[in-house]
């Protein structure tokens, strides 16, 4: 278990201080890359920064004033005490974040999840399809009023169909961030709250969403088929174009286009357990090809062949990919 795991004082501090620095709105590519090198640099780092994440995501289950608390203190009150109260948390392990967290935190009791590495198509009563992606969680709740997905964590792919209902519901996904309304569509919803930054990334393959933040005073945005976005509680930022293959993963497919190496690691990593590291020196090296998601060994040994790379495997859950 995570919380057995002892965590030095020194490597706590300095992720405690990486969390920081990297949440920043000045944090660049150069402070990325060295943040990436002292992951790299030891074993105890590595360890340390994994039980930073598990703390950011433990925040994020927390009720909105526990988290804001820690979240404000680098406006209210000065930098080291901060790190202070962060790298004692990361140090402590998740026994003293509550015992909510150790069995999974709220995703435990939704409705339907699935594990690390699962890929899980399922249809709804009123023909609606759905997929979820790996470490997924779900509540369903269809009313009288509305058909509504409450996303916990993860990603899904929604096909919506017609509601037969009188007058038709409208079909909702929610999340942390927002609601976001199918208007005829096939789109896909991803939550991600690393490093304290909860977004909300939506992509439309066919129709349109109406997406409304949470806090937000402005009119709901409308995301068309071919676009994406990623958004907060607090705002939308302008449409991108939606990258050919986007879903793939639906189909238990990862598909790369020269895609930055290390980018791809971090997207594998989502689909299985234990730590998978890059040496920075190879992750920008591109990779193109079409990968299967459900035996991520194989496809690594695949990458070791194609790629100036070799896997030094420490145990079975533990793969730092180095040069050749």
């Amino acid at each position: 278990m995570t919380a057995a795991v002892h965590i030095d004082p020194r490597a706590a501090h300095e992720a405690a201080s990486w969390l920081l620095r990297l949440r920043s709105e000045d944090c660049g590519i150069a402070d990325q890359q060295a943040w990436q090198a002292w992951r790299s640099s030891d074993p105890a780092h590595e360890a340390a920064w994994q039980r930073a994440e598990l703390l950011c995501h433990s925040l994020g289950l927390l009720p909105p004033a526990a988290g804001m608390r820690v979240l404000d203190r680098p406006v209210r009150k000065t930098r080291r005490a901060t790190v202070k109260t962060l790298a004692a948390l990361i140090a402590a392990g998740p026994l003293l974040w509550g015992a909510d967290h150790l069995a999974g935190g709220p995703a435990w009791r939704a409705d339907v999840r699935t594990a690390r590495g699962e890929i899980r198509p399922l249809t709804l009563d009123d023909g609606t399809r759905l997929v979820l992606n790996t470490d997924t969680a779900i509540d369903i709740a269809y009313g009288r009023q509305e058909r509504l997905i409450r996303l916990r964590s993860g990603e899904i792919h929604v096909e919506t169909a017609p509601d037969t209902a009188t007058p038709p519901r409208p079909f909702l996904v929610q999340t942390a961030q927002g609601r976001i309304r199918a208007i005829g569509t096939r789109f896909s919803v991803r939550h991600d709250d690393e490093l304290f930054q909860a977004r909300t990334q939506v992509a439309v393959m066919q129709g349109a969403v109406d997406i409304r933040p949470a806090r937000a005073d402005t009119a709901a945005h409308i995301l068309k088929a071919g676009e994406q976005t990623s958004f907060t509680e607090d705002a939308i930022p302008a449409p991108m174009p939606l990258a050919a293959q986007f879903d793939a993963w639906s189909r238990g497919v990862l598909v790369a286009d020269n895609m930055p190496l290390g980018n791809l690691l971090t997207e594998l990593a989502r689909y299985r357990h234990g730590l998978l590291r890059c040496d920075p020196a190879l992750a920008s090296l591109p990779v193109s090809g079409t990968f299967q998601l459900k035996d991520t060994d194989k496809l690594l040994h695949l990458l070791q062949r194609s790629l100036p790379i070799r896997l030094r495997q420490r145990t079975r859950w533990w793969i730092t990919i180095e040069p050749a």
